[in-house]
């Protein structure tokens, strides 16, 4: 089931309705974005949200198809947004991210200590930055992304040093090991926990994947 709802000015009105089992069709900020409820969702009891992050070309319905299911049997709340992903927008994630999922909460009354982030290739630079230039996120996860050398500068600019799981195929059509190994190691020169898997036999689909890496980052993240 899909519900669908549109606020005025960015901000989504409280009357919003969110239901236990479906999705919801909203718009935050210019963009627009879905919510899954599992059916364990209950108002008075805040479960766990995972922010979704589709790569370039995508969009969050896709990145919510691929993870209905599991969150579905794990009681997780899916937010799955469609954002542009370029170098401008990527400035704005410090800000939009956090204030994307405040309004998640007021929404759906999901667990603000339980937030996640989950970023797929393009979509994986902004991870990382929500997970170095906020405090929003409790831990996150990357597919197939790296932190290129000319911006190491924002690994010193950290408001906190966020869990961050590294997930890369050794058949990566965009990204060497020796790339997302030197993200691994600045990141852990740094005092971030990192959590480093190459996948044999894997390309940059992120989808052939999944069925391993949303078991694997879930357990890192939510533990």
């Amino acid at each position: 089931m899909l519900v669908a709802a549109t606020g005025c000015s960015g901000q989504e009105p409280p009357s919003v309705p969110i239901t236990a089992g479906a999705v919801t069709s909203l718009h935050f900020a210019g963009y627009p974005y879905l919510v899954f409820a599992p059916s364990a969702w209950r108002r008075d009891t805040p479960l766990p949200a995972l922010l979704l992050i589709h790569g370039a070309g995508g969009n969050g319905s896709g990145m919510l198809s691929i993870w209905r299911s599991f969150a579905e049997s794990h009681g997780i709340v899916l937010v799955a947004p469609t954002f542009p992903l370029d170098s401008e927008f990527e400035t704005h994630v410090p800000q939009l991210f956090p204030a994307l999922m405040d309004t998640v909460q007021r929404l759906a009354n999901v667990d603000p200590k339980r937030l996640y982030v989950f970023g797929y290739s393009a979509g994986g630079y902004s991870t990382y930055d929500a997970a170095i230039l906020t405090t929003t996120f409790r831990s996150a996860g990357v597919f197939a992304a790296i932190i290129t050398p000319d911006y190491y500068g924002i690994i010193a600019q950290a408001k906190q040093k966020t869990p961050i799981a590294i997930y890369i195929g050794d058949h990566d059509q965009f990204f060497t090991l020796a790339q997302t190994r030197a993200t691994r190691d600045t990141l852990l020169g740094a005092g971030f926990r990192v959590h480093y898997v190459e996948i044999a036999h894997q390309d940059h689909n992120y989808a052939a994947g999944s069925g391993f890496v949303d078991g694997d980052v879930w357990a890192f993240m939510s533990q």
